[in-house]
């Protein structure tokens, strides 16, 4: 199995990355990987969320066998996020994880950024309000929306890597 990603602000490309150095998996970005891999081969995809939907995710099913995937965002893991990804993604049985990946707005065209400003408006006033009733938590939260961070972390990968090693994968069966 190899890894395949898609990639707009880099925090995707680095969990692809990580992934395959902890799991000795060689990674492709979708475009490399369409000339490198056969069709039907073997892979776990990664790709941004765009609307709720996985970037890239339907290509890659379309040229190789996508034996799990993950999306990648920018909201804290949480399990109404996976219930939403299978729903808007239509995967079915597909393994299906979640990670928390980063915001960089110096990286991304203006209506992108405009864009996502518009659909975290709500949050930030809602954050905002609280003023020094906010938690530590919700203070980084606030930070990043309004400057951009990151929270890729090799940690993260956790339950995915344990996917792998109960049998998740070419010759095995996801949990």
């Amino acid at each position: 199995m190899d890894v395949v990603y898609c990639s707009h602000t880099g925090f995707t490309r680095e969990y692809a990355q990580l992934l395959g150095r902890a799991e000795k998996l060689r990674v492709f970005s979708l475009e490399e990987a369409g000339y490198q891999l056969e069709p039907g081969s073997e892979v776990f995809f990664l790709g941004p969320l765009m609307a709720g939907t996985i970037t890239g995710l339907r290509a890659a099913q379309k040229r190789f066998c996508v034996l799990g995937a993950c999306g990648v965002g920018m909201s804290p893991p949480a399990p109404q996020v996976l219930e939403t990804l299978a729903r808007r993604n239509g995967t079915g049985d597909l393994p299906l994880f979640y990670l928390q990946g980063g915001w960089a707005p110096d990286r991304v065209g203006w209506l992108r950024r405009h864009g996502v400003q518009w659909v975290t408006r709500s949050l930030r006033r809602q954050l905002e309000e609280k003023g020094e009733g906010r938690t530590p938590e919700e203070q980084i939260q606030l930070e990043f929306l309004i400057r951009g961070g990151s929270f890729v972390k090799p940690e993260n990968l956790r339950p995915i890597r344990d996917w792998l090693a109960a049998g998740g994968g070419p010759t095995g069966t996801a949990p």
